[in-house]
């Protein structure tokens, strides 16, 4: 086990979390100009695009689909009917905040979940 490595790793997020943050700051001002520029921009063989992307509140009969479809899901995954295709090492790096919150990342991995974490609807 190499400590530094593992230090380095919290550095990096560190920063990460950081440039994130300026990144989010920025995107209201970088869209306001790209749509001044026909929603694109160049630069060193890169394209920045500008796209929109539409949210939907949904009936609730689609709201208790996907709730049947999620538990259906977690059930089949404790009776042992669902087979697991693949399992990967993630790293979760959780910040913990004065007051005692703690700062999640948001789950980007789509059906994936931690061993011993069950989905929740």
């Amino acid at each position: 086990m190499n400590p530094e490595e593992i230090m380095r790793y919290f550095e990096l997020r560190k920063q990460l979390f950081e440039i994130e943050a300026q990144l989010e700051a920025l995107k209201p001002a970088v869209a306001e100009q790209l749509r001044k520029m026909n929603n694109v921009a160049s630069l060193d063989g890169y394209d920045l695009k500008l796209s929109t992307y539409t949210s939907y509140d949904y009936s609730p009969k689609v709201a208790d689909l996907q709730q049947t479809l999620n538990e259906t899901k977690r059930k089949e995954r404790e009776e042992g009917v669902a087979k697991i295709k693949e399992r990967r090492d993630m790293l979760v790096l959780k910040a913990h905040r004065d007051g005692g919150g703690i700062r999640e990342e948001p789950e980007t991995y789509g059906e994936w979940e931690a061993e011993g974490e069950a989905e929740t609807p």
